[in-house]
C-alpha cells in the first residue's frame, strides 16, 4: 500500500508491508511540515528514505523532532541515504534521530577534474572510518583519482559517536 502526503515544499511518501514501513521524503523541512499529519504506523522495521531532503529551518526541525520521537517507539528505526543537508542538521541537533540509527549517508568530496559530487557511504562497510571520523576514500568517476573529502571529518562525522552501530 502506498500513500502521499503534500505540505508546501515537502511531499512524503508511505510504503507499507507487513514487516516494514518506509516513509521517502522529498523536499524542504519548513514551517508548512505538520508532523501530526503524518501516520505513525506500527511495524518492526521503520525506514526513512532521506537523500532528497534539501533544507531545514527551525520550526521543520521542531516538528521533525516531535515526529521522530513518536516514531522511535513504533519500531526498529532507521534511516537511509541520509542527504548531506540531514547529516548536517543530526550534527547540529542531535535529537533528529530520536532511537533511529543512521544505516547510509551521502558526504562530499571534491575532484579538480569535476568539481563537488555527494558520495554514497554504507555504513555497515566503513564502521571503524567513521567512528574514527575518517573519510571513506573513493576514486573519481570520471580521472580515476581519489576524491578528497571537502568537509571537516572531525565535524561532519560528530554524528558517528551517538547513532551508529558499535564495531565488533
Amino acid at each position: 500500500m502506498s500513500n502521499t502526503i503534500e505540505f508546501g515544499n515537502l511531499s512524503i511518501e508511505i510504503r507499507e508491508t507487513p514487516n516494514e514501513v518506509v516513509y521517502r521524503f522529498v523536499g524542504d523541512v519548513d514551517e508548512h511540515f505538520r508532523q501530526k499529519d503524518v501516520p505513525r504506523i506500527k511495524r518492526a522495521n521503520v525506514t526513512f528514505i532521506l537523500e532528497e531532503i534539501n533544507n531545514f529551518n527551525s520550526c521543520g526541525i521542531r516538528e521533525w523532532i516531535y515526529l521522530i520521537r513518536d516514531i522511535s517507539d513504533l519500531g526498529n528505526l532507521k534511516f537511509t541515504k541520509c542527504s548531506v543537508t540531514m547529516i548536517d542538521q543530526i550534527n547540529m541537533v542531535p535529537d533528529s534521530l530520536g532511537k533511529g540509527q543512521v544505516q547510509s549517508f551521502f558526504a562530499p568530496y571534491y575532484c579538480e577534474c569535476g568539481g563537488e559530487v555527494n558520495r554514497l557511504i554504507e555504513v555497515a562497510s566503513h564502521i571503524e572510518q567513521l567512528q574514527n571520523k575518517q573519510a571513506p576514500v573513493f576514486n573519481c568517476e570520471k580521472c580515476g583519482k581519489n576524491l578528497e573529502f571537502d568537509a571537516l571529518e572531525e565535524s561532519y562525522f560528530l554524528f558517528a559517536e551517538g547513532v551508529l552501530p558499535k564495531a565488533s
